[in-house]
C-alpha cells in the first residue's frame, strides 16, 4: 500500500475539442501505474465517489474519474 499520493482535478479534451472535468488520483513515484476507471453515480461527483479513486491509488493504481454529467 502507498502512503503518499497526489489527487487533482483535470480536464480532458474529447471528441470535437469537448472539455469535461475528471477526478485523477495516483501514487506518488516512477510507476508505471496499471489504470482504474470509477463511474460515478448520479447526480455526478461527490466526495464518496473521489474517496474511491483516492483508495485505489493508495492500493497503487491511477484512477480517474471523469465527471460524466
Amino acid at each position: 500500500m502507498y502512503d503518499g499520493i497526489m489527487a487533482e482535478t483535470i480536464r480532458i479534451t474529447g471528441a470535437g475539442g469537448d472539455e469535461i472535468g475528471a477526478y485523477f488520483a495516483r501514487p506518488l513515484g516512477p510507476g508505471p501505474y496499471p489504470g482504474v476507471v470509477v463511474i460515478h453515480h448520479m447526480p455526478g461527483w461527490d466526495e464518496a465517489t473521489k474517496e474511491i479513486a483516492r483508495r485505489f491509488a493508495t492500493h497503487g493504481y491511477s484512477a480517474i474519474c471523469p465527471n460524466l454529467f
